[in-house]
């Protein structure tokens, strides 16, 4: 736990020290800490740069917010939401992201 919350931590302070006229917007009301949030590209950017991470899963929720996750070798990841038109917010970062292998389905024989 600690791990986790020391990688969004310097997640956070990195994106706020490379990016200037951030916002910080208030989580949903379930949560109590703010979400750092910024232009898509810039989260990109530094994520790559400064962490090795890459998109490796990505998808739209019900509302129609772009969800990805972002993950490295080194087992660090961020979770970060893109509102349509609007900023892309960090939603959840950590470390020892362990990626789930699934088996290949079989191939089906046509009789």
């Amino acid at each position: 736990m600690i791990g986790k919350l020391k990688h969004l931590t310097r997640t956070a302070a990195a994106i706020a020290a490379f990016v200037t006229g951030m916002a910080f917007i208030p989580a949903s009301s379930q949560a109590t800490q703010p979400q750092l949030c910024t232009q898509h590209g810039e989260l990109v950017a530094q994520l790559d740069g400064k962490y090795g991470e890459k998109v490796t899963a990505s998808g739209f929720d019900g509302a129609g917010n772009f969800v990805q996750v972002f993950s490295s070798k080194n087992g660090t990841w961020t979770i970060a939401i893109s509102v349509p038109g609007g900023l892309t917010c960090v939603i959840a970062a950590g470390d020892d992201w362990q990626e789930e292998k699934k088996p290949l389905p079989k191939a089906e024989v046509a009789s």
